[in-house]
């Protein structure tokens, strides 16, 4: 097996759909660091995050307003455990929608209880946000999906892999898109989202979001922030929060943010926080992408173990 470059590794952090129950329960009880990042991000929500991201229920975890802090304690409970070991700065950083919150935090663009200040305010807007629908576009290369949706008013949420996107808009012709891809024999998954996420109809929301980013105080990046309103790497503070300002109601460009990462060096991806989902999106858009993950201990574990790393619990 080939080693690992320490300064060819990119960590990649994930967004909403990838939460389950008991996300960041046996990480935090390995590693008090863990812990403490997990109850700074609790300190700030107006419910016990802690009770529902480990013991549920799962219904109520599904519902924007509370997934959203519960990724991001999971992601940076993971991250300060893996800190604790591996103590290199990435060569860069990016995050799934969500997940960028949690990117911009790891690259020291401000602190970790800003982070979860603008994520539950996101989280809550999103999930008031004005009514919708979205659903994943499984087997069809993009441009053909894009055409589709111009037709009816409908945007491409997400561009996850060259074919697979999330389209999103109204109710009524998000599904007049879907008929009209059924008919071509392309595979269409709805999403259990009461909101047209990463669209237009987003504006109202994005609004009070900004106005939050206003407050907070963004500094120059560690290493490149690969921003999902285009998929480029950016660093200075006045970038970062103008491309965040922007990214509730744009696209998901996740194809370029891979793409891009690799252009400037990076081998490995480490994905930070619940689930494997990025890991997967990665591996269809390069089948070369070493791809590792930190969701728990023995995530970690193996994760040192490849980066020829020791651990002590």
């Amino acid at each position: 097996m080939s080693s690992i470059n320490p300064k060819k590794i990119a960590f990649v952090f994930p967004g909403q759909g990838s939460q389950c129950i008991g996300m960041g329960q046996e990480i935090c009880a390995f590693e008090q660091n863990a812990r403490n990042a997990f109850n700074m991000v609790t300190k700030e929500c107006d419910f016990d995050l802690q009770r529902l991201a480990w013991v549920g229920p799962e219904e109520a975890l599904k519902r924007t307003c509370y997934t959203q802090p519960a990724l991001l304690a999971t992601s940076a409970a993971c991250l300060q455990a893996l800190r604790l070991h591996f103590t290199e700065n990435p060569l860069c950083v990016a995050g799934h929608s969500l997940g960028e919150i949690t990117a911009l935090w790891a690259a020291g663009v401000f602190t970790l209880t800003q982070a979860a200040e603008i994520t539950v305010l996101r989280g809550q807007l999103m999930e008031n946000s004005k009514p919708g629908s979205m659903a994943a576009v499984v087997g069809m290369d993009a441009a053909h999906v894009k055409q589709i949706c111009d037709e009816y008013d409908v945007v491409i949420a997400n561009y996850n892999t060259q074919h697979q996107q999330v389209i999103s808009g109204e109710k009524e012709k998000v599904a007049k898109v879907i008929a009209a891809i059924t008919e071509l024999k392309g595979k269409v998954i709805p999403l259990a989202v009461g909101g047209a996420f990463h669209s237009p109809l987003m504006q109202e929301a994005n609004e009070s979001f900004v106005q939050k980013l206003q407050e907070i105080e963004f500094k120059d990046a560690v290493c490149p922030v690969i921003q999902n309103v285009d998929g480029k790497p950016y660093s200075k503070a006045v970038d970062l929060k103008t491309n965040l300002s922007k990214q509730m109601t744009s696209s998901v460009q996740w194809v370029e943010t891979i793409e891009n990462m690799f252009a400037l060096g990076a081998e490995c991806f480490i994905e930070i926080g619940s689930g494997k989902v990025l890991n997967g999106l990665i591996r269809k858009i390069d089948r070369s992408a070493k791809v590792l993950q930190v969701s728990d201990p023995a995530t970690l574990q193996e994760t040192l173990n490849q980066l020829n790393v020791p651990c002590a619990a």
